[in-house]
């Protein structure tokens, strides 16, 4: 320990120093990824990637899975049970399962009657999966069928009637629209 008054000693390099042979390749690492066009896959939605797999032999690495590959494998029914089921709860939408009580659910699965005006104009909303799982809430997509003064007079019915459970559904239809 340096006594009061000495000066302490320079700090070493961590190993950030940048010498030139590293600056020169990230200067060509930099040029090469300024010169090549990003497509956009349509699947995953950002820059196309190259998609691995973890193999259970291992001696053996992950290698490159084709685009249309993966478009199927999005497409199969094992996949879409996987993806189509409620994580707060476990209960599969894509088998046309929910939990009743359940926020993420909803208590519906993958499609409902229209939240607006309880079904009546005959349209169905589709959950939007992705939210559903990322706020834990039920979200769905779709549109009342309703002219816009039927359905404000659905949206005044429902904020009037006092009833618990008219409540309850009122901020539900809020939180899904």
């Amino acid at each position: 320990m340096a006594a009061s008054g000495d000066v302490p000693p320079p700090v070493q390099d961590e190993g950030f120093a940048e010498n030139e042979i590293d600056n020169q390749e990230d200067e060509a690492m930099d040029v090469a990824g300024s010169t090549l066009e990003q497509e956009v896959d349509e699947v995953l939605g950002g820059p196309t990637a190259t998609v691995y797999f973890k193999e259970t032999n291992p001696g053996v690495q992950g290698r490159g899975i084709a685009k249309e590959e993966v478009e199927q494998m999005m497409q199969s029914e094992a996949y879409q049970r996987r993806i189509d089921t409620c994580h707060l709860c476990g209960q599969c939408w894509y088998d046309g399962k929910f939990g009743s009580n359940c926020p993420e659910c909803g208590g519906f699965p993958l499609v409902r009657t229209c939240p607006v005006c309880d079904g009546q104009c005959n349209k169905e909303w589709k959950r939007n999966v992705k939210l559903s799982h990322s706020f834990h809430v039920a979200h769905w997509d779709g549109t009342c069928g309703l002219p816009a003064d039927v359905q404000r007079a659905f949206h005044i019915r429902k904020l009037t009637d006092s009833s618990e459970d008219t409540l309850s559904e009122g901020l539900q239809d809020l939180s899904t629209s």
